[in-house]
C-alpha cells in the first residue's frame, strides 16, 4: 500500500509529514509526494491533501490541481489544518468537501471532530514522538544551558494575539522559520515558549507548534484548550492557564524552576508518547472501506 501526499505552497507541515512517513514506513506503507508532471500514480491508492484551505481558493493552480486530483483518485483524505470554530472556517471546509468528496478526514486536534457536513470518518493523525522529531540529543546540561531571558512565540501575531506584545516585554516573535536547522538553533538557545490561539475562544490543541517543542525539552505556556487533550498532555512540559493568568504563571514558574523535573518530563514524553493507535485505526478503516 502507498499513500500519496499533495502538499503545495508551504513548509509549515514538513515536520508532521516527516513523522508520518517514519510511522507508515514501519508498517511497510510508503508515503510519496504527488507530482502530476513526472510520476504515474495508482489512483486506487489513498491521497492525502494537506494544505491551508484558503490557498485552494486564492491560487488558481492549486484549485485546478485539487479538481484534477478529486476526479482521478478514489480514496481522498482531507487534512483539516485549521481550527474549525468560526463560521468562515466551516464554510471554506464545507465548500472544499463538496469538491473533493473525501472518504476520510484527518486533523491535528480532537476539537475539530464532527464540525462539518460530511460522512467522512474523522481521525486525529499526528504522531507525538518518533525519531523524526529528535532534533537534538536531550541532556540535562543542554537544558541548563538554554537562555531564560526571553519567551518565544513561533507564528504570526494576529489581532487576537496582539496583547502578548505588551504583556511579555521579553517576547521574541519568530515567523517563517520551518526548517529543522532553524528550529534546532531556536531550541538550543531558548527554554520557554508561548502557545496562543489564533481565534478567541478556540480550544484546539496546536500540535504543529507544540509537539516538536515538547519532543525537544522545551517548556510551553499555553492558553487552555479542550479538556481531553489537556488531560492527555498534563504530565509533560506544557502548562495550561487562562490568558489572564498566563504571565503570572510564567513568572511563578521561573521563580521555582526545577531542571531535574523538566528533564524528567521531556524524557517521559519521548518514552511514552510513541504509540499511534489512530494510524492503526485508519488502516483498519481503509481496509474495510476499500473491500
Amino acid at each position: 500500500m502507498k499513500i500519496i501526499i499533495y502538499n503545495p505552497a508551504t513548509n509549515l507541515f514538513d515536520f508532521f509529514i516527516d513523522s508520518l512517513k517514519y510511522e507508515f514506513n514501519k508498517k511497510n506503507i510508503y508515503l510519496i509526494n504527488y507530482n502530476n508532471n513526472n510520476i504515474y500514480f495508482d489512483t486506487d491508492n489513498p491521497i492525502l491533501i494537506i494544505v491551508n484551505p484558503h490557498f485552494i481558493f486564492d491560487y488558481t493552480e492549486i484549485y485546478n490541481e485539487i479538481i484534477n486530483i478529486s476526479s482521478k483518485f478514489r480514496y481522498k483524505i482531507l487534512y483539516l489544518t485549521e481550527p474549525i470554530n468560526f463560521i468562515i472556517e466551516k464554510k471554506v471546509y464545507n465548500d472544499l468537501i463538496k469538491i473533493i468528496k473525501p472518504y476520510s478526514l484527518w486533523t491535528y486536534s480532537k476539537e475539530n471532530f464532527n464540525k462539518l457536513n460530511t460522512l467522512g470518518k474523522y481521525f486525529k493523525i499526528f504522531p507525538n514522538y518518533n525519531e523524526s522529531y529528535k532534533f537534538i540529543d536531550l541532556t540535562y546540561d543542554n537544558l541548563k544551558g538554554r537562555s531564560l531571558q526571553n519567551i518565544i512565540f513561533i507564528g504570526n501575531i494576529t489581532d487576537s494575539r496582539s496583547w502578548i506584545k505588551s504583556t511579555f516585554s521579553n517576547l521574541i516573535n519568530i515567523i517563517n522559520s520551518w526548517s529543522k536547522e532553524e528550529w534546532i538553533n531556536i531550541i538550543n538557545s531558548h527554554l520557554f515558549y508561548l502557545n496562543i490561539h489564533r481565534r478567541v475562544n478556540c480550544k484546539s490543541f496546536e500540535s504543529f507548534r507544540i509537539i516538536p517543542l515538547l519532543a525537544n525539552g522545551c517548556v510551553i505556556f499555553s492558553e487552555y484548550c479542550n479538556e481531553i487533550e489537556m488531560e492527555e498532555y498534563k504530565n509533560y512540559n506544557i502548562i495550561f492557564s487562562s490568558k489572564e493568568e498566563l504571565y503570572s504563571t510564567y513568572i511563578n514558574y521561573i521563580k521555582n524552576i526545577d531542571y531535574n523535573e523538566i528533564f524528567r518530563k521531556a524524557l517521559l514524553f519521548r518514552s511514552v508518547m510513541t504509540v499511534n493507535k489512530d494510524l492503526d485505526n485508519y488502516i483498519n478503516y481503509h481496509n474495510i472501506f476499500s473491500k
